[in-house]
């Protein structure tokens, strides 16, 4: 046997070199697969700003309509009639108190509707003013009271106003069962009534006129008027 030798300073050499070209293998390596993940991330970064990109896009499309319409005013106004038949624009009704003496009375209807072109309903109401006539006659003597009713439409042609339209329990707008008002004193009524668009329905009223049996003798030959004036007012109606 011969005698033993260390490794020979070449191969030894080799040896190193082979080591280090492995150990730069392996860090390019590391390197590149480093450099790919951020390629990756980046790719993906990238296709998720685009994606937020494209949905903002979308949310920012619009779209217009139009919806049109044509808008009418209503129409509200009333007539009258004192002598239960003849229709007029009149807003006022005058009576007469004449040919009477102590302890008479006399009755006159008023009946009001709206007309056939009113397109809503409305409430009533009726006051009265100062009585005319010569101080000390028949004037300062009148007394009176007046109901009220709701008609249907033409039910004017069948209403009755007279005594017995004050009795039972009528509605009153002046004075009561037991009690009337002076001519010469202005009064609104009680209360107001609903009246119905395109003369749906007529609201009828009965005046009672008394000349108590106390009335002086003075009062002879004297004559004496009074108006009442009615007032509508519109109310919102649903449109059918």
């Amino acid at each position: 046997m011969g005698p033993l030798r260390g490794p020979d300073p070449s191969e030894r050499v080799s040896a190193e070199a082979r080591s280090d070209g492995r150990r730069q293998i392996r860090e390019f390596e590391q390197k590149r697969r480093r450099l790919r993940s951020r390629r990756i991330k980046a790719v993906l970064a990238g296709g998720l700003v685009f994606g937020i990109g494209s949905a903002a896009t979308l949310a920012a499309w619009t779209d217009t309509e139009e919806a049109s319409g044509s808008f009418e005013a209503g129409r509200f106004n009333i007539e009258m009639a004192v002598d239960g038949s003849a229709w007029s624009n009149n807003s006022e009704a005058t009576f007469d108190a004449s040919g009477m003496y102590p302890g008479s009375k006399v009755y006159a209807p008023v009946l009001v509707r709206t007309t056939s072109n009113t397109t809503m309903d409305g409430e009533l109401s009726v006051a009265s003013k100062n009585g005319n006539g010569q101080s000390g006659g028949t004037v300062d003597s009148l007394v009176y009271r007046a109901v009220t009713e709701s008609l249907a439409a033409n039910g004017e042609t069948s209403f009755k106003c007279g005594e017995n339209s004050f009795s039972g329990s009528p509605t009153y707008v002046y004075g009561s069962a037991s009690s009337t008002i002076p001519f010469k004193t202005e009064v609104g009524g009680a209360k107001s009534q609903s009246v119905s668009r395109a003369s749906e329905s007529v609201i009828a009223y009965c005046f009672e006129v008394t000349l108590p049996s106390s009335t002086p003798t003075t009062a002879q030959g004297t004559e004496a008027s009074k108006t009442w004036k009615f007032f509508a007012e519109s109310v919102p109606t649903e449109k059918s």
